[in-house]
């Protein structure tokens, strides 16, 4: 099974949510799933997914 990758601009449109904020979230650690591809960011969708499901920034995720 391959898993799907978002970039912070799809990560963004799904959210919808501007780039600028996306990135924010990133920084603050808010967002989980992220991998780190070189100087790029990708995100897991089926653990933002998972996320959102669940809540989102309400979910604790200090610990994924």
């Amino acid at each position: 099974m391959d898993k799907e990758f978002l970039t912070v601009r799809s990560l963004a449109s799904l959210l919808d949510m501007s780039e600028q904020t996306a990135y924010k979230l990133l920084r603050e650690g808010t967002i989980p799933g992220r991998v780190k591809v070189g100087k790029s960011v990708r995100f897991n969708k089926s653990i933002v997914m998972d996320w959102l499901q669940n809540g989102g920034a309400k979910h604790d995720n200090k610990d994924r």
